[in-house]
C-alpha cells in the first residue's frame, strides 16, 4: 500500500514535468524552452520550498553525557497542482546531527499524500500530519500523530512526522465539518530512553489494530469548537516486566489501548484571545489495578492570551490532570514491581492523583519583525519542577536567519523535566530558505 502510494507521487510528478515541457508548444511546433526554464517552471508550479539548516547543540536528547553537536539539514517540500480537484504534498529531510563525530545521515519522509477535493468534502490519502486542539503548544486531544523529541532542531514543529493514513473532511454547512481518520499503521513517540535492555512491543500493523478517530469541528462564529473521539493506541509506551521465565531483555515496551473523547474552544474579544482543551482518556486499566498500565485520567488545558503594541503577544495557560482510581506507585510491596510502576507513573503524568501547572509563551518583535524575541515556560507546581527555553530570531537577509536558544531544566530527579537536566545547554542555528 505504501509502495503504492509513492509510485502513484512519482507518476503525478512526472506528469507535471510533461506538460511544463509542453506547457508553450503545440503539436506542429514542440517547444523549445531551456532545461533550466523547464525545471524553474515545474518549480514555481509546485510551489516547492527548499531549506538548508547548519545546527550547533551543546547537547542532544539521548540522556547521555555527551556534548557539542555540530549537524547539517536539507528539507524540501513540494505542493503540485494535479488538476482541477487533485493535488499532494510531498516533503521530506535529509539529516545529520553530528557531522563531526561520524554521525549517521538520515532521509525522512515527513509527508507524502495524495488530496482530492469532491464537491463537500476533502480526502486525504498518504502519509500525512494531522494535529488536532486548540491550545498553545500543550494539546489532550491530539493523539493522532506522533512526534520525534529526540531531533536535534530547534522548534517545536520540527518534531512533527507523518503517519499513513487514510482522512476524510466533509463540510456539512459552511460552519461546520466532519472529518474521520483511519489508518492501520501504527508508530509511537520517539522519547529518549536510557537504563536496562528494552524490547519494543509495538502493536502488529493489520486491519484487526486498526485506529481511528472522528471530529465534528465548528468554524466561523463567535465560539469555534470541535467534538472528538479517538479509538487507538497510546502513543507513549508503557513499561511491563517480560513473563516469568522468559530470558532476554530486562523492560518490555507495550503501548496501551485507549479510547480518548476531547473537546475545544477558542473564543476572541478584541484583543484577547480564550483557549480551551479537555480530553478525558479510557485506558486498559478501568479499575487502577495494573501497576504497568496506565489509569484512566482527565486532561485539561485552559488559557488567555493578549497582543500588545501590536507585535508583544503574553500566552498563560492552566495545565491539568486527574487521575482515576489513583493509587500511590511507591505503595506497591514487590519492589521490582514498584520500580516499574514508578517508572511507569513518571512518563505518563501519574505520580499524583491531581497535578497542575502553567505553560507561558511571550513573544516581542522589533525591526519591521526582523528580530523576534520569545520565552517558552512549562512549570508543574505539584512536582516543582519546570522546563525553560529562551530563543531569539533574526533575520540577516530575506532568505537568511540566525537563531539562538536554550533548553533550560529544573527539579529532583524523579521528576520528568530533572530527568532531562543532563540534557540542557544552548544550540544555534542558521537558516537558508527559498
Amino acid at each position: 500500500m505504501k509502495r503504492a502510494i509513492l509510485v502513484s507521487l512519482l507518476l503525478f510528478v512526472q506528469e507535471g514535468m510533461a506538460a511544463a515541457v509542453s506547457a508553450d508548444g503545440s503539436e506542429d511546433e514542440p517547444a523549445a524552452s531551456p532545461p533550466a526554464d523547464v525545471l524553474r517552471r515545474l518549480w514555481t508550479d509546485a510551489r516547492a520550498s527548499w531549506t538548508v539548516r547548519l545546527d550547533y547543540f551543546r547537547s542532544d536528547r539521548e540522556l547521555n553525557d555527551k556534548t557539542d553537536f555540530f549537524g547539517a539539514t536539507t528539507q524540501i517540500k513540494l505542493l503540485p497542482s494535479l488538476g482541477a480537484n487533485l493535488d499532494g504534498k510531498l516533503e521530506a529531510r535529509l539529516t545529520n546531527p553530528d557531522l563531526g563525530d561520524h554521525g549517521k545521515t538520515k532521509l525522512a519522509l515527513l509527508e507524502g499524500y495524495l488530496a482530492w477535493h469532491i464537491g463537500k468534502a476533502d480526502v486525504r490519502l498518504g502519509r500525512q500530519i494531522v494535529p488536532w486542539g486548540r491550545a498553545d503548544g500543550i494539546n489532550p486531544t491530539d493523539n493522532l500523530t506522533p512526534r520525534d523529541y529526540k531531533v536535534l532542531l530547534p522548534f517545536e514543529e520540527d518534531q512533527r512526522f507523518g503517519l499513513w493514513a487514510l482522512k476524510a473532511d466533509y463540510a456539512l454547512t459552511p460552519d461546520y465539518t466532519l472529518t474521520a481518520f483511519t489508518t492501520p499503521w501504527f508508530e509511537s513517540e520517539k522519547v529518549p530512553l536510557t537504563g536496562p535492555a528494552i524490547a519494543d512491543r509495538r502493536p502488529v500493523s493489520s486491519l484487526a489494530n486498526t485506529e481511528f478517530a472522528f471530529k465534528l469541528n465548528r468554524t466561523g462564529g463567535a465560539v469555534d469548537w470541535s467534538l472528538s473521539y479517538f479509538h487507538g493506541y497510546s502513543p507513549l509506551a508503557s513499561a511491563h516486566l517480560p513473563a516469568a521465565g522468559e530470558n532476554g531483555p530486562s523492560l518490555e515496551l507495550r503501548y496501551d489501548k485507549i479510547d480518548v473523547v476531547g473537546a475545544d474552544f477558542a473564543r476572541n474579544f478584541g484583543r484577547y484571545g480564550f483557549r480551551g482543551e479537555l480530553a478525558y482518556f479510557f485506558t486498559g486499566d478501568r479499575n487502577g489495578h495494573d501497576p504497568f498500565v496506565k489509569n484512566p485520567y482527565l486532561f485539561v488545558v485552559l488559557g488567555e492570551d493578549r497582543t500588545f503594541f501590536d507585535n508583544l503577544n503574553i500566552n498563560l495557560q492552566f495545565v491539568g490532570r486527574w487521575v482515576s482510581h489513583y493509587s500511590d506507585p511507591g505503595d506497591v510491596a514487590d519492589p521490582l514491581i514498584r520500580q516499574v510502576s514508578e517508572l511507569n507513573a513518571l512518563a505518563a503524568g501519574q505520580q499524583d492523583r491531581v497535578s497542575y501547572g502553567l505553560s507561558s509563551r511571550i513573544g516581542k518583535k522589533w525591526f519591521n519583525d526582523t528580530l523576534e524575541a520569545e520565552i517558552l515556560l512549562f512549570a508543574d507546581f505539584t512536582r516543582s519542577s519546570a522546563y525553560i527555553r529562551p530563543l531569539v530570531t533574526y533575520a540577516l537577509a530575506d532568505h537568511v536567519k540566525c537563531t539562538v536558544g536554550a533548553d533550560l531544566y529544573t527539579g529532583a530527579s524523579q521528576t520528568v523535566f530533572g530527568q532531562l537536566k543532563r540534557n540542557q545547554g544552548v544550540f544555534v542555528e542558521m537558516r537558508y530558505s527559498f
